[in-house]
């Protein structure tokens, strides 16, 4: 696991999402060689988990994954730079509002293409 600390250290982007939930997780996922791949961030919300991955700062992709059902599935989506990625994030409402989005767009269990976006 990587801290918040180190996370920050390699994106000082991401400042905005921890200070809004302090529960964001993070890892660094590693490629067939053991070189860093992505930075990946994880907010467990009691039935949703919103989940960043990140490659670079010119590519990243967030999703909001409905997790506690089994027709669950992504729920929401946005990829593009870090920092526009960070932003829809951080306008996303939290899961229970009227505005936050519930409908299934792709069912199933969810893992980002190679190329994220």
């Amino acid at each position: 696991m990587t801290s918040v600390d180190e996370a920050l250290q390699l994106y000082p982007e991401l400042a905005v999402l921890i200070g809004i939930h302090t529960l964001w997780t993070f890892w660094t996922l590693t490629d067939a060689f053991g070189r860093p791949e992505w930075l990946v961030g994880l907010l467990s919300w009691p039935q949703h988990s919103d989940a960043l991955w990140i490659a670079s700062r010119q590519k990243a992709l967030a999703v909001r994954l409905l997790v506690a059902s089994a027709n669950g599935g992504v729920v929401w989506q946005s990829s593009g730079t870090l920092a526009a990625t960070v932003d829809a994030l951080r306008s996303l409402p939290e899961p229970g509002h009227p505005d936050a989005p519930a409908k299934i767009l792709k069912p199933g269990p969810f893992w980002p293409p190679g190329q994220l976006c």
